[in-house]
C-alpha cells in the first residue's frame, strides 16, 4: 500500500515528464527540451559599472596594495627630489645700434638666407658664451658629499671670491679646517691661509671669510667641457611666436645661481655683440688712418711740384687758351670714357641675353632694368619695366598654394608676351648701340682735332695742367677719406649691440614643475589605474568557478540552483548557525554514531524550512522535476573534490523529496569517507557494503528491513556505509549494484546516491552509469574550472546522463559579485 501510495504521489508532482536531452556537439553534456533552449550568448556576463566596483572590491587589497605602492614610491622620490628653480631673462633683437649709426655706418648686407632670430639663439647657446659665464662664475669648482669628511652645502655656503683658470686641470682639493686658517691639498700641492685671505692652489683661487661648521671637506675641479655641457643641459633659449623677442631660462637647484647664470648669460652676449661691432669699427678707422695719412703725404708732394713749376715757369696769357682747350679735351674724354662704358654694358646684356634660358633671361632683364645707363633711356626702361611686370604676374600664377598648370592658357599667354617684349628689348638695346657707335665716331673725330690742337699748345702748359689736376683729385680723396675716418670713430665709439634686455632674471621664489601634492595626486591616480589593471588581470586569470552562469559557460550543462551559506542573519536576530550536522566533526559526538542513537539536530530542510538555505533545496527539488525523465528513480549525487559539498546536497535534497510526500532512499555510497550515518546520527554499520556481501535472498523485502534504517523525517531511509572494506574493488561490483538498486526501487519512490568524488576515487564512475541521472556538486570559489570539466568527462565517458550541476556557496562567495541569487533575512513566522 505504501508503495502504491507513493506512486502515486509521484505521478502526481510530475503529472507529464518532460524528456531530456542532449544538445550540441557529440560529447556535449549540455540538457535541453524539446521547443527551445537557452543560447549561451544570453549567458554571456555583461560588464557595468557595478559589476566594476564588485570587481574592486573583491580586489580591494590588491589595489590599495598598488596604489600605496605607487604613492609611497613618489612620495620617496619627492622627498629625495631637489627642486629646481628656474630664471628667465629675456632679449630682444631690436638693432639699437643702427639707430644710433644712421649716417655714420653702413647697413649690413641682408641675407635671405637666414633668420636673424636663429642666429641670435644659436650664439646664445654656444660654447664660447656658456665658457665665459662657466669661467666667471668658476662652476668648475663644486664641493663633494660626506665621504670626503664633510658637508657639500657648508662647503658651498662658506666659499667666497672664487677663481678657476680655463686651464685648470681636474683635481680634488682636500679642505681641513683649522682653528685660525683653511688648508688645501690637491694634486698641485698643498696651500695654507687664513680665514678671510685668498688660497690659491695651483689655478684655483677661493676665500673662506670664517670656520665653517665642519671640519673637513672637498672641491672638485671638474672638466671645462664637461661643465660647459651640463650647463647647456640646464639652458634654454626659446623663441617667442611671431615676435622678435628671445627667452633666455636657466634651471638649477640653487635660485641664485639660476639668476647669475642667465643674467650673466645674457650680460657676455650682449658685451661681446657690442664689442664685435666696435672691433670692426675699430679695424675700420685703423686702415681709414692708414689711407689718409698716404693721401695726405701724396697730396703735399703734388702740391710742391705744383708750386715749383709755377715759380719755374711763368705762365703768360696761353694759360688761358690751355685751360680752356685741356677743359675741353678732358669733357670729350670723359663723354668717350662714357660712351664706351655704356656701350659695353649693352653689348654684355645682348650677350647674356643671347646665351642664357628662359628663365636667366628674365634675371638679365631685371638687372638691365637696375643699370643707370641703360634706365636712362626711356624706351629700353619702358620695355625692361614691361618683362617685369609681365614675369610678376607669371610667378604669381605658378607659385603659391595653388599654383597653375605649365599648359594653363594665362601662363601660356604671359610667356608668350614675356618672349615678344623681350625681342622688342633686344631690338631696343641694338638701336641704342647704334646710336651709340655714331656719337661715339663724332666724339672721337672732335677729339682728335681738339687734341691736335692741344699738342700744338707748349709742353710747360700741359705740364702745369696735369699737375693741378693731380692736386685736386687727391685734395678731393682725402676729404672723402677724412669723412669716413670721421664716422669710423663714432663707430667705434657706440657700445651697443643689436640685441636688446628687455627683462632681468628675476631671482625664482619657489620650484619650477609640478608641485610636490600635485605628484602624489598623479601617483595616486596611477597606482589607483595599475590597481585596477591588475585587479582585471587577477580576475582574468582566476579559474575558480563563481557563478552559475561561468558553471553553465564552462560545463555546458543546466543550473539547477545555487545554495546559499548555512549562517544567516537579519535585522531582528543576531548571526545564528543552522542545525547542519554535517559541519559538526565526529570527534565532537562520536557517541551517537559508536551507540547507533538518533541525532538531536536535523538538517536545514527539516529544521529550518522557511529559512533561504530551505528555500535553496526546495528550488533545486523544482528544477529536478522540469529535467526528470520517464521512470527516472535513481540519481547519484557527487562532487569532482572533497569538501565541496556533496553529502550535504545529497541529505537536504532527501528530506525535501521526503517533506514533499515521496519515499526517498539516502545510500552512502562514499566508502572511503563515509558521513551521512552522522547526519542523521545512526550506526555506520551494517549497511551497504554488509548489503553487498550478502546473498540475495536475505534482503528483507519491507522497506523498514534492519539495514535501512528510518530517520526522524517521515518518508527518509538511510542505508548507512557499512563497515570500511579494504579494497572497494572487491565489494563494489557493477551487476551486484545494479541487482541491488533493482531490489530497492521497488520499495521507494526515489534514490539518492551519495558517492566520493570522481577525481579522488573511481566508485562514482563505477556507479554513475547505474543511476537515472546524476547531480554535480560545484562549490563557489573553489572548485577548480578544469576539474570540473575533467569531472563531468568521466562521468560522460562512464555513461552518466546529466541531470545539471548545483553550486553550493557555503561561504556566501556569490555576495562579492554583486549579484544576491538567494535572499537573506525573509521573514518568517517567528519574526
Amino acid at each position: 500500500m505504501s508503495s502504491q501510495r507513493g506512486a502515486q504521489l509521484m505521478s502526481e508532482l510530475l503529472p507529464e515528464p518532460t524528456p531530456l536531452r542532449l544538445t550540441g556537439p557529440p560529447g556535449s553534456l549540455r540538457p535541453s527540451r524539446d521547443g527551445g533552449g537557452r543560447s549561451a550568448d544570453s549567458a554571456e556576463i555583461r560588464t557595468d559599472f557595478k559589476q566594476l566596483l564588485m570587481l574592486l572590491r573583491r580586489r580591494i587589497g590588491l589595489v590599495a596594495g598598488i596604489a600605496a605602492l605607487i604613492v609611497f614610491v613618489v612620495a620617496l622620490f619627492v622627498v629625495l627630489e631637489r627642486p629646481v628653480y628656474r630664471s628667465t631673462a629675456t632679449v630682444r633683437l631690436a638693432y639699437p645700434r643702427r639707430a644710433l649709426t644712421v649716417g655714420v655706418e653702413d647697413l649690413p648686407a641682408k641675407d635671405q638666407r637666414s633668420d636673424p632670430l636663429l642666429s641670435l639663439i644659436e650664439l646664445l647657446r654656444g660654447r664660447g658664451i656658456v665658457g665665459a659665464v662657466v669661467d666667471s662664475l668658476a662652476l668648475r669648482l663644486q664641493p663633494l658629499g660626506s665621504r670626503f669628511g664633510g658637508s657639500s652645502r657648508v662647503v658651498r655656503a662658506a666659499l667666497r671670491d672664487v677663481r678657476v683658470s680655463p686651464g685648470a686641470q681636474q683635481d680634488t682639493l682636500r679642505l681641513t679646517f683649522g682653528g685660525d686658517r683653511v688648508t688645501a691639498q690637491g694634486l698641485q700641492g698643498e696651500a695654507q691661509s687664513p680665514y678671510g685671505t685668498p688660497l690659491a692652489v695651483g689655478s684655483v683661487q677661493f676665500t673662506i671669510p670664517s670656520p665653517p661648521s665642519v671640519k673637513a671637506g672637498a672641491l672638485a675641479v671638474r672638466s671645462r667641457e664637461e661643465v660647459i655641457d651640463d650647463v647647456l643641459k640646464s639652458l634654454a633659449v626659446l623663441r617667442r611666436k611671431s615676435t622678435d623677442i628671445v627667452d633666455v631660462t636657466y634651471s638649477d637647484p640653487d635660485p641664485l645661481l639660476a639668476q647669475r647664470v642667465a643674467n650673466l648669460l645674457v650680460r657676455v652676449f650682449q658685451a661681446r655683440d657690442a664689442g664685435s661691432a666696435q672691433e670692426q669699427a675699430r679695424s675700420r678707422a685703423e686702415f681709414l688712418a692708414a689711407q689718409l695719412s698716404a693721401t695726405d703725404s701724396e697730396l703735399s708732394i703734388a702740391q710742391a711740384e705744383l708750386s715749383a713749376f709755377r715759380r719755374q715757369r711763368m705762365l703768360g696769357s696761353s694759360r688761358d687758351k690751355l685751360a680752356v682747350e685741356q677743359a675741353r679735351l678732358t669733357a670729350l674724354d670723359a663723354r668717350l670714357g662714357e660712351l664706351e662704358a655704356e656701350r659695353s654694358v649693352y653689348e654684355s646684356f645682348l650677350t647674356k641675353f643671347n646665351t642664357s634660358n628662359d628663365s636667366l633671361r628674365l634675371d638679365v632683364a631685371r638687372d638691365l632694368s637696375y643699370t643707370p645707363e641703360l634706365a636712362a633711356d626711356p624706351v629700353v626702361s619702358r620695355i625692361s619695366q614691361q618683362v617685369l611686370v609681365y614675369r610678376t604676374r607669371l610667378d604669381s600664377l605658378t607659385t603659391g598654394p595653388l599654383p597653375a598648370a605649365p599648359t594653363n592658357p594665362d601662363v601660356l599667354g604671359l610667356k608668350a608676351l614675356i618672349r615678344s617684349t623681350q625681342e622688342e628689348l633686344v631690338r631696343a638695346v641694338r638701336a641704342h648701340l647704334t646710336s651709340i657707335g655714331a656719337q661715339s665716331q663724332a666724339l672721337a673725330a672732335l677729339r682728335s682735332r681738339t687734341g691736335a690742337s692741344f699738342q700744338r699748345l707748349p709742353a710747360t702748359e700741359a705740364e702745369g695742367g696735369r699737375l693741378e689736376r693731380l692736386v685736386e683729385d687727391l685734395r678731393s680723396t682725402g676729404d672723402r677719406i677724412r669723412q669716413d675716418y670721421k664716422n669710423a670713430r663714432m663707430a667705434e665709439a657706440i657700445s651697443a649691440g643689436d640685441a636688446r634686455v628687455i627683462d632681468w632674471a628675476p631671482l625664482p621664489y619657489k620650484a619650477a614643475g609640478i608641485p610636490p601634492w600635485a605628484k602624489l595626486g598623479l601617483g595616486l591616480l596611477l597606482g589607483l589605474l595599475l590597481g585596477c589593471g591588475a585587479a582585471g588581470l587577477a580576475e582574468s586569470g582566476n579559474s575558480l568557478l563563481m557563478r552559475p552562469e561561468e558553471l553553465e559557460r564552462a560545463l555546458n550543462v543546466r543550473d539547477l540552483g545555487v545554495i546559499p551559506p548555512l549562517l544567516e542573519t537579519s535585522a531582528s536576530r543576531p548571526l545564528r548557525r543552522l542545525p547542519i550536522p554535517l559541519f559538526i566533526s565526529a570527534s565532537r559526538r562520536p557517541e551517537a554514531a559508536s551507540r547507533g542513537e538518533q541525532a538531536t539536530w536535523e538538517v536545514v530542510a527539516d529544521s529550518a524550512p522557511l529559512s533561504s538555505a530551505a528555500e535553496a533545496f526546495r528550488l533545486l527539488y523544482s528544477g529536478l522535476l522540469f529535467g526528470w525523465g520517464e521512470g527516472q528513480r535513481t540519481i547519484l549525487v557527487t562532487s569532482a573534490a572533497p569538501q565541496e559539498g556533496k553529502t550535504v546536497i545529497a541529505a537536504n535534497l532527501a528530506v525535501t523529496f521526503a517533506r514533499e510526500g515521496v519515499r526517498v532512499l539516502l545510500v552512502d555510497c562514499d566508502l572511503r569517507r563515509p558521513r551521512l550515518h552522522r547526519v542523521f546520527g545512526v550506526a555506520p554499520a551494517p549497511g551497504l557494503i554488509e548489503l553487498l556481501k550478502a546473498d540475495r535472498a536475505t534482503l528483507a523485502d519491507s522497506p523498514g528491513g534492519p539495514l535501512r534504517r528510518p530517520t526522524k523525517i517521515a518518508g527518509l531511509w538511510l542505508l548507512p556505509c557499512g563497515a570500511l572494506p579494504r579494497r572497494t574493488s572487491e565489494v563494489l561490483q557493477p551487476h551486484q549494484l545494479r541487482r541491488l538498486l533493482d531490489d530497492l526501487s521497488g520499495h521507494f519512490d526515489v534514490i539518492i546516491l551519495d558517492t566520493p568524488p570522481v577525481l579522488v576515487s573511481a566508485d562514482a564512475a563505477l556507479l554513475a552509469p547505474l543511476a537515472d541521472g546524476a547531480i554535480l556538486v560545484v562549490r563557489a570559489g573553489q572548485t577548480n574550472r578544469s576539474s570540473a570539466e575533467r569531472a563531468c568527462q568521466y562521468l560522460i565517458a562512464a555513461g552518466a546522463h546529466f541531470l545539471g550541476a548545483v553550486l553550493n556557496d557555503p561561504a556566501g562567495e556569490l555576495a562579492r559579485y554583486g549579484k544576491y541569487y538567494y535572499s537573506y533575512g525573509y521573514p518568517t513566522p517567528s519574526d
